[in-house]
């Protein structure tokens, strides 16, 4: 009984799957994905050939997973069942494949034509690891204007002037709420936002002398996005690996006569080894 258990365990490696997941999306974020930039952002042609990379390497990480679900969902059925890979790996691609195929899959095709689906986790979890530098970068650029002019005009010591804008921005941190702002700000719509922010800007922020602040705030965006869009990944992939692993457990196992003959034999070397220890236990005469 310990010994089934034992080959039970080892044929569940989900956990070990769900790490390798795990590594590669964070792999596919760091380096696969294509890094969008203000000046891609500005011209038509770069922007193309960015979403065209883009979507190669959905395509590949796409592959990368489902290549990593693949194996691991081999390997433990031919630990549970035995027999040769090509009487199981018919059965395991099935199983694998099409859910993956047509959740998964799906998935990437809703979040590129609605891109706004990313906002159940982007506005919530990418709103928190991104808040701080966001409404920095926000409050710096549009800070109070009606303010700002007052202070200017006043008859204050300059460096009065500064301790005062910087006391009126600190409010606006305080009392503002720039997180509407900021999750309303998406990749696909950053230039247009900016263009409609930009009448209430700091002067000193309008055009050019905001390339800064704007690339930084693009930063921020994206890294929201991503967020979004890997919680998504995430969540899905621990989906399906209830789905297939379900759809995997009701596949008959296919036994080859190579493999039967195997197992009758092993088995007549198990029984063999029991009788000889019974014989054994039966020899031993205990002397009282």
């Amino acid at each position: 009984m310990a010994a089934a258990d034992e080959t039970k365990k080892t044929t569940d490696n989900s956990t070990i799957i769900l790490l390798l997941s795990i590594i590669v999306l964070i792999l596919y974020y760091m380096f696969l994905k294509p890094v969008l930039e203000l000046n891609i952002l500005e011209n038509i042609e770069d922007f193309a050939k960015y979403a065209k990379q883009k979507y190669i390497m959905m395509v590949i990480l796409f592959c990368i997973l489902f290549g990593i679900h693949m194996l691991g969902n081999v390997i433990s059925f031919q630990n549970s069942c035995g027999g040769s890979i090509a009487d199981n790996i018919g059965k395991v691609f099935i199983s694998t494949f099409v859910p993956w195929l047509l959740i998964f899959g799906t998935l990437m095709v809703v979040l590129i034509i609605f891109p706004g689906f990313k906002g159940a986790f982007s506005n919530v979890i990418g709103y928190y690891a991104v808040y701080r530098g966001a409404n920095e970068i926000l409050v710096n650029i549009l800070g109070n204007g009606t303010v700002d002019t007052e202070i200017d005009t006043s008859n204050a010591a300059e460096d009065d002037k500064n301790t005062l804008k910087k006391a009126s921005d600190a409010v606006l941190k305080l009392v503002g709420n720039t997180s509407i702002l900021i999750n309303q700000i998406t990749p696909e719509n950053f230039s247009d936002m900016w263009n409609m922010m930009t009448p209430i800007m700091k002067p000193g922020m309008r055009g050019s002398a905001g390339d800064g602040a704007k690339a930084e705030l693009l930063k921020n965006v994206i890294l929201r996005d991503n967020i979004g869009e890997f919680c998504w990944y995430l969540y899905t992939t621990l989906l399906l690996m209830v789905i297939v692993k379900t759809m995997v457990a009701k596949q008959k196992c296919t036994t080859s006569l190579s493999q039967l003959k195997e197992n009758v034999e092993e088995y007549n070397i198990q029984e063999e080894i029991k009788k000889q220890a019974q014989v054994k236990a039966d020899s031993v005469v205990y002397k009282g």
